[in-house]
């Protein structure tokens, strides 16, 4: 995530940065995200294992390389039983993503057990995504196989954002680590425990806004999101675009008590 441009005057003035308290630990209110509402779609058939656009693998509970994915570069496909799934993920030999993809006894709800080991101290950061199935079954296929419909998002506190805003300068840090430390209006840094090489920059246009730009390895712009912080000083509202098609997207985040 990155910026644009630096509002000339205020941002490096203490007494202004204090009257707008973005500094502190924040968590997402899963119930507020938009814009990734496009339903999930898996193939699980003849052995083989394939979510929307990726390719696809065969799920033999053995390592199998990944190309053209700038976060993982190994991933193992299980098939457990009709109703469970699991996916491990790596890159560069170090475990990245375990993922349970488990479905109810009716085959109607998939839950996915996610957990994130990316971040510098390399502990698990755990989220469960609900979903409902669209459409039927298909006959000869696994029981994953079809379309599904998010309908929540929980996640833990190891996936909160710690944001620190002292004069010029800003971060935004998780309990693993990852994150960054930024100049506002400086150069493009690195944004740790992300695998895909992205930089981020920072700037703020408004006292109350400020923006991340994230630069992907190549250069291009990869995702932009700006954090507006509310009047109530216990708000922030963030919208955005990410991926290659530059999706919408927004949610809130919710100050924290200390």
């Amino acid at each position: 995530m990155v910026a644009l441009v630096m509002l000339a005057g205020g941002a490096g003035d203490a007494t202004a940065t204090a009257d707008y308290p973005f500094s502190g630990r924040w968590r997402i209110d899963t119930t507020s995200v938009t814009g990734n509402t496009k339903p999930t779609v898996f193939e699980v058939r003849d052995g083989r294992f394939k979510r929307d656009d990726n390719a696809s693998i065969t799920a033999d509970g053995r390592p199998h390389l990944v190309a053209d994915d700038l976060y993982i570069d190994e991933q193992t496909v299980s098939i457990e039983s009709d109703h469970l799934i699991k996916e491990v993920d790596r890159i560069r030999g170090k475990l990245a993503y375990t993922v349970d993809y488990s479905i109810s006894p009716d085959g109607n709800t998939l839950t996915w057990y996610v957990a994130n080991y990316t971040s510098p101290d390399g502990k698990a950061a755990r989220s469960e995504t609900v979903q409902r199935r669209v459409g039927p079954t298909r006959k000869g296929a696994h029981l994953l196989t079809g379309t599904w419909k998010r309908v929540s998002v929980t996640a833990d506190a190891r996936n909160d954002w710690t944001l620190k805003l002292e004069g010029n300068r800003f971060s935004q840090r998780t309990d693993g680590g990852s994150g960054y430390d930024a100049i506002i209006g400086g150069p493009p840094v690195k944004l740790d425990g992300d695998n895909s090489g992205v930089r981020a920059q920072i700037t703020r246009p408004r006292l109350d806004l400020i923006v991340e730009t994230d630069f992907a390895a190549n250069g291009t712009i990869d995702d932009t999101f700006s954090m507006r912080l509310m009047p109530d000083g216990k708000t922030i509202h963030v919208t955005g675009t990410y991926g290659p098609d530059k999706r919408p997207t927004a949610f809130t985040m919710r100050k924290q008590p200390d």
